[in-house]
Order: C-alpha cells, then sequence, then structure tokens
C-alpha cells in the first residue's frame, strides 16, 4: 500500500491553453496556486501555453514553414490550374492569394514587430504600432491559412466542427489536419510536461475559443500518462461542464471536471490524490536522473542494444509517470464531476464560495510577463466576485460565475496593488469584476489617496447616478480609474424594464457625460434583437449613441442571445419569448439533443422584429456608431480589437485619444497620370518593401464575392458563419490571369494586372526605356500611366533612393 504524499510531495501543473487574448496575463491560475501555496502545495506551476502557442506560431521561423505547407498543398491541389473557380474554392484561393502575395514579407518582419508590440517606446509610437499590429495579425493569419478552415485571431480560435455538440468536438480535437496546436504540442508542450511530470494537471477552459485546444491537450497527456490526473475546470465549464461530463468519450481524456470556483475544490482534488499515494520528491528526483541517464545511453549507442536500453529507460521512470498508484477517491471533493466506479458520471455537491477576502495575492511569478504583446504590463485584479444587483433578465455572470456576490475589502484590494506593484513594476491594473459596487466605488479614493498608490485601472459598471455622480467620477479619475464599461443596452425604457435591468435612460446619458468631463472614457455594452425589440426601439438605441457621441468613447454591440443559464431561458413567456427552438427540455427523458453542449438557442419573440430585420437593425446601429466615434474609424479600429491597448492609450494620452480620425494618406492617393520617358527615371528599384505577385484569377472579384457573403450578421456571432463564406450558387470565378502588389509598410495589397506587373518587374530588371517598349509602341503611353502608378504607389522608386 503506497504511503500518502506530504503536500510538498505533490506535484501540480496549471496551464492555460490556447486561445486567449495573448496582451495580458489572465487571472485564474495565479490566484489557484497562490491558494495551494497558502495551503502547504508549493510545488505548483502556473504555465501560459497560450501565449507560447502565438510566440511560435507566429514567429518568423513557424511562417515560413507555414508557407512552405501552404506552396506544396496548393500545388497538390491543383486549385491554381483550375479552369474556374466557384464557391468555397474562390475562398480558398483568396487565402491562398493572400498567402502567396504577403507571406514572405510577413515571415521576414513579424519578429521585429513583435519585439515593437513588446516595447513601450515604439508601442506608443502610432504609426510603428500600426505596422507591428498588422504585421502580427497577418502573421496569425498565414498561420491559419496553413490548417484552413481553421481560424486563429487575437480574439478566437475556430475549426470547422462545432464546439456546441459533443461528437463535432471530439472530432476536433482529433483532426490532425485543422487542429492547429497539435503540432505544437507534441514539439513543445509533451516535453516540457515530461521534464515536470506532475501528479495532477489542471487546465483553465476560461472560454469557449478554449474547448477544442484543451481537450487537445489532455488527449495528449492521458495517451501517454494515464496516471496524471487531469482535471478541467474555468469559467466555460460553469455551462457546459456538467452536460460534457455526460458525453461518453470525455473521461477517456481526463479524469475530472470543476465545476464553479475552483480554490476549494482543487484543493480537495489535490488532498485526495495526494492521499493514493504516490512518488516522493526525492525518489521522482532519483527516477528522473535515471531516466536522463537511460536515455543518454540509449541515444549513444547506434546498434540492436539502443532499443532495450530506452525501454528500459520508460521502465525505469514508469512509477514517476502519473505517481498515483491507486484512484484517488474523489467522493469528498465538491463541485466535481467524475466517472464513478460504475462508469457513469458522478457529479459532488456544490460547497458555498469562499469569502473573498481569505484569499492571498495572486501570484503571477511563473508567468514570462514581458513577453505579453504589450508594451506595458496590464496586470488583472478581482475586488469582488459575483454582481450586487442579480436581476438582469439575459445575464448569466451572477449564476453561472458567481455565485453570490461578495466583495473584497478595500483594505485587501489596497494590499494586494501594493504587493503587485512592488513585485512586477507595473500601475497598469484590470479589476475583473460584473460592475463595480457602490461601497467599494465610495471607499476606494480615500483608500487609495492615504496608501499614496500611483495606479491605473478600468472596470465594468451599471449606469447608476447615485454611484456616478460629478463628485465621484472626479475622484474615481484622481483614483486612476480612466475607463469604465457601462451596461448600457438598450435605448427604449420598456425594453429595459422588461429584462428587469433597473437602470433608468436619463440617468444613463447624464452618466456618461459626467463619465467624459471626469476625464474616464465610457464603453457602452449595447445589444439589439432583445425579446418584443420593435424596429423604432432599434432605432432609439442608434439616436441615443448618436446623440450622445460626443461624451462616449466606444460601443460594444451584439446580437441578443438566449442564454441556457439565464433568467430568459427558464421563465421565457415573462420575458416575451414565444417558443425557444429546438428546446433541449422538449425531448424525452435520456435522449441527448444534437447541439448538447450549446450555450445559447435560437428563440421567436411573441412580437417586435424578426431575426432578418435584427440583422438590419444591427448593421445600421453599427454603421452609425461608427460614423458618431472615431475610436471605431480607420486606423482607431485597430486599437478597437486590443482593449488593454486602448486603455493603454487612454492613460498614456488622455480621454480623447481617439476621438480623433487617425488614418495616415497612403502612397499613391492621387489621380491617375501619365509621364513622359524624359520625366521618368531611367534607372527603378522595386520598393524594399514591396512585392508583385502573378495570380492566375482576378482577385478583386474574388474579393467582392466573398466581402457580399460576409457582410451580413447572424444572430448568434455577429457576422456570417466561417463555413459557407461564398454562394455556392453564384456564378464562376472565370480564369483571367492578373497580379497583385504588396507594400509591406503599409500592409496594403493592390491589385494591378497582369500587364502592370511586367512593366514594373521590367522597369526595375533593365530600366524605364525598356519598360516603355515592353507593350508595343502603340501602348507606349499605357506602359508610362503604368510607370507613373507604380511611382505613385511606392512599389517602384528612383534607383538609390530606397535604403
Amino acid at each position: 500500500m503506497p504511503s500518502a504524499l506530504s503536500p510538498d510531495d505533490l506535484r501540480v501543473l496549471l496551464v492555460f491553453p490556447p486561445q486567449g487574448h495573448p496582451t495580458q496575463p489572465y487571472l485564474a491560475l495565479p490566484s489557484l496556486k497562490a491558494w495551494l501555496a497558502q495551503h502547504g502545495y508549493s510545488d505548483c506551476t502556473v504555465w501560459d501555453l497560450n501565449l507560447e502557442a502565438y510566440d511560435h506560431l507566429v514567429s518568423g521561423e513557424r511562417l515560413r514553414l507555414s508557407l512552405e505547407r501552404i506552396r506544396e498543398r496548393a500545388a497538390a491541389s491543383g486549385l491554381l490550374a483550375a479552369g474556374s473557380l466557384q464557391g468555397q474554392d474562390i475562398a480558398r484561393y483568396r487565402l491562398l492569394a493572400d498567402a502567396l502575395a504577403t507571406g514572405p514579407y510577413v515571415a521576414a518582419h513579424v519578429d521585429e514587430a513583435k519585439d515593437a508590440i513588446r516595447d513601450s517606446t515604439q508601442f506608443y509610437d502610432r504609426a510603428r504600432y500600426l505596422w507591428a499590429m498588422r504585421t502580427f495579425e497577418a502573421g496569425l493569419k498565414l498561420a491559419s491559412t496553413e490548417c484552413h478552415p481553421s481560424l486563429l485571431s487575437a480574439h478566437n480560435y475556430t475549426q470547422s466542427t462545432s464546439i456546441d455538440s459533443t461528437e463535432d468536438l471530439f472530432a476536433g480535437v482529433d483532426s490532425p489536419s485543422e487542429n492547429m496546436f497539435r503540432e505544437f504540442y507534441l514539439e513543445h508542450a509533451l516535453p516540457r510536461i515530461e521534464r515536470q511530470l506532475p501528479d495532477v494537471l489542471g487546465i483553465s477552459v476560461t472560454y469557449g475559443s478554449q474547448m477544442l485546444p484543451a481537450l487537445s491537450l489532455a488527449s495528449e497527456v492521458k495517451r501517454r500518462w494515464p496516471g496524471i490526473h487531469i482535471t478541467l475546470g474555468g469559467g466555460m465549464l460553469a455551462y457546459v461542464g456538467q452536460r460534457l461530463a455526460h458525453a461518453a468519450p470525455l473521461f477517456e481524456r481526463c479524469d475530472s471536471i470543476i465545476v464553479y470556483e475552483g480554490e476549494r475544490p482543487l484543493l480537495e482534488l489535490c488532498r485526495a490524490v495526494a492521499a493514493a499515494g504516490g512518488v516522493s520528491r526525492a525518489e521522482r528526483d532519483a527516477n528522473a536522473n535515471a531516466n536522463a541517464n537511460a536515455n543518454a545511453n540509449a541515444n549513444a549507442n547506434a546498434n540492436a542494444d539502443a532499443a532495450p536500453a530506452s525501454q528500459a529507460a520508460a521502465q525505469a521512470g514508469s512509477r514517476s509517470r502519473g505517481h498515483a498508484l491507486s484512484p484517488p477517491d474523489l467522493s469528498g471533493v465538491s463541485n466535481l464531476a467524475y466517472r464513478g466506479p460504475d462508469g457513469q458520471a458522478v457529479t459532488n455537491g456544490e460547497l458555498a464560495p469562499l469569502p473573498i477576502d481569505e484569499l492571498p495575492t495572486p501570484d503571477f511569478s511563473d508567468l514570462p510577463l514581458a513577453q505579453y504583446f504589450s508594451g506595458e504590463l496590464v496586470l488583472p485584479i478581482a475586488p469582488a466576485r459575483g454582481c450586487y444587483y442579480e436581476k438582469c433578465g439575459f445575464c448569466t455572470l451572477y449564476t453561472a460565475i458567481g455565485p453570490t456576490f461578495r466583495e473584497r475589502s478595500v483594505d485587501k484590494l489596497v494590499e494586494d496593488l501594493t504587493t503587485l506593484q512592488r513585485r512586477h513594476d507595473t500601475r497598469y491594473f484590470y479589476f475583473i469584476m460584473d460592475d463595480l459596487p457602490p461601497l467599494m466605488a465610495k471607499r476606494i479614493p480615500p483608500a487609495f489617496q492615504a496608501a499614496g498608490l500611483d495606479v491605473r485601472w478600468w472596470c465594468d459598471a451599471r449606469m447608476e447616478e447615485r454611484i456616478f455622480h460629478p463628485e465621484s467620477l472626479a475622484a474615481l479619475y484622481e483614483a486612476g480609474c480612466r475607463k469604465l464599461m457601462f451596461g448600457f443596452e438598450a435605448g427604449s425604457q420598456r425594453l429595459l424594464d422588461l429584462v428587469e435591468k433597473g437602470t433608468d435612460l436619463s440617468e444613463a446619458e447624464r452618466v456618461v457625460r459626467h463619465a467624459h468631463e471626469a476625464g474616464i472614457s465610457a464603453t457602452l455594452y449595447t445589444m439589439v434583437g432583445l425579446p418584443t425589440e420593435t424596429r423604432a426601439e432599434a432605432d432609439l438605441t442608434r439616436a441615443f449613441i448618436v446623440r450622445n457621441a460626443d461624451h462616449i468613447g466606444e460601443i460594444s454591440l451584439q446580437m441578443f442571445n438566449l442564454d441556457m443559464v439565464s433568467p430568459m431561458y427558464r421563465e421565457p413567456a415573462r420575458f416575451g419569448i414565444a417558443r425557444v427552438v429546438d428546446d433541449p427540455r422538449e425531448l424525452p427523458p435520456g435522449q441527448r439533443p444534437a447541439q448538447d453542449l450549446a450555450r445559447y438557442l435560437e428563440h421567436e419573440s411573441q412580437s417586435g422584429m424578426t431575426r432578418d430585420e435584427v440583422r438590419a437593425a444591427f448593421v445600421s446601429i453599427l454603421g452609425a456608431a461608427s460614423d458618431a466615434l472615431p475610436a471605431l474609424r480607420g486606423d482607431n479600429f485597430t486599437y478597437y480589437r486590443y482593449k488593454s491597448h486602448i486603455f493603454l492609450y487612454l492613460c498614456r494620452f488622455g480621454r480623447d485619444v481617439f476621438r480623433v480620425e487617425h488614418s495616415p494618406a497612403l502612397r499613391g492617393e492621387r489621380p491617375a497620370r501619365v509621364l513622359s520617358s524624359a520625366e521618368l527615371p531611367a534607372q527603378v528599384d522595386l520598393a524594399a518593401d514591396a512585392s508583385l505577385t502573378p495570380l492566375p484569377f482576378p482577385y478583386g472579384e474574388a474579393l467582392d464575392r466573398i466581402e457580399r457573403a460576409w457582410s451580413d450578421p447572424t444572430p448568434l456571432g455577429g457576422v456570417a458563419a466561417s463555413s459557407s463564406p461564398v454562394d455556392a450558387s453564384a456564378a464562376p470565378l472565370p480564369r483571367r490571369p492578373g497580379a497583385v502588389a504588396f507594400l509591406g509598410a503599409e500592409h496594403r495589397l493592390v491589385e494591378i494586372g497582369a500587364d502592370a506587373a511586367r512593366v514594373l518587374q521590367t522597369a526595375a530588371a533593365d530600366g524605364t526605356d525598356a519598360a516603355l517598349a515592353l507593350l508595343g509602341e502603340q501602348h507606349r503611353s499605357a506602359a508610362g500611366a503604368l510607370l507613373a502608378r507604380g511611382l505613385d504607389l511606392g512599389l517602384i522608386v528612383p534607383a538609390g533612393a530606397d535604403p
């Protein structure tokens, strides 16, 4: 019978897998590490595998490999040799054309771009920042094209398979061609796990975009080291964890799921695994040394003895591969789902949430904080959990993520911020909470002042004038608040009352104005398509935004989604919902719905707009907001996609930094002109950042068809589904050779035509006189116009002019 492990002997590895924003660390795992250490479990490591994945996949070396594979697969597919293209092939062609045109430049410059994003001087230089971010995003697109139709951005990760279905989810996990992370795991993650060989591997699933990568990692680890106890936790599992637990394949890939808050369940789980017994730290280290020596001997012997030596190495380390020598007793671990002795899923009882003043300051010490994609470090901290209001009919946060509202004392918050400032030399913080509680809003300014705290922060808030009036907002600004993200939702008081929002539109208007006057940027969370909403009411939302545009920093607009954890789903008729489409509650007992992991369901409203009308209203509101709010226009939109970057610019340059549209003039923005041979430089070079790529199909026509198909938002995602970006019934795209020019400094693709490409290439190789003669004497003036355009665009430059 193995002896129980002491807390010091238990090794825990907590992993944040792809995909989440790589601009700042996430809070959950550093919080759990500090909690475990407080209870004696000191051998706990936090690993941001998401950050490492972005850094690896979007690196010059890896993108050159991506480009090589894209070219090989294009040649094998015959796509570029086809006589015409239709449907999905048009979308594939567009991606391929982009990769061929931009890939060499992006692969050559992406490491420089990442360095610029991480450098505070370059980060705050707008021109340098925009170039760096565009290069980084182009790198993400190139990496994604290798695994098409998978798509990795800074904001999401999708494959062709849905995460709303168990069958699709596990098919996606096991897809070698689409799974963008499997090769990365095999080459980079698994060797590190083998070196550590934890007793407990915790994988955080905060977002739906992490479902596939998390289960992929769990599957690979469980296949190799079945004795490691793998547990999944995180915010997403508060919504789908118990349904996922009843999916047959799950517990072949992991051992348990923690639903809701993780501190006490993870501590109880560690105690249970330790009680089952295993290998002590001293024994583990001795076994690791034996493994290393055996492997070294095996590698040194290039003969028949090598294989037996390698097998011996594996056997020598077998007790340390998984450690637990008997299954742990999980019956006493709260908030845990696992497979019971009879093979059926078991869900233990829920435990009352912790008073959060008992929690220690998060420990970010394991993370490579200088490697996040941001010019300054922004750290998250949670001053409260749950929502003090807890009534909004559409919301799920206070039921799924909470539950129950608790706020940390301001003294504890001051202690947290002081500690983190001292440890990590930053003054920038994101206060993660559903809304800023009234008492905390009142107590923060004097407490921060008394402690001498010099910090900058932002958070979510409710539009209540009793909390956010001119005096309080001025005090919050002095205490470091630079941005408040308000739950506005809609411009109709009837709708706000229907969904029990508890806010008054006249107050909301004053709160936005007061925040602006205090120097605090206001973001409005906005929805369209609430049950029974009419087009006239959607127009009221549009009018509110336009009318208050001088005081609004930005909006975050989405179409209403009926969440299965919300009060609206539990009581649809009370909120104006006539029918829930494909409602799983209507199925016979024991029958699982096809979309058994779906968070959102379609619905039919008792009255109001149809779904097509909701889509049209969405486009109308977004268009009006873009016209009225400079933050949503031009180059400002790049910042809009990166919330911590917006925040840092607000801190550096003030509330109005995005109130002016910034769109630098592009090369070539002048009328076409014709230059005579005497006016042309005799010798020209292709610009250092320019490239010309011949293509077999008209690029612009392909782009037009895709843009039209993507222009219509869908109810749940805001944009059309990626599985059908082109109308299959449209006429084929004919083969017509052309070319595109790429200007790397601007990240600008220009369709120039086959003749233009030939003229410009000839001019760069043999001089402009040869280029003028290329098309024949009768087309000499046309060639001159093409050369003039090339000079205007910056594709060619006078010889020696480009450094």
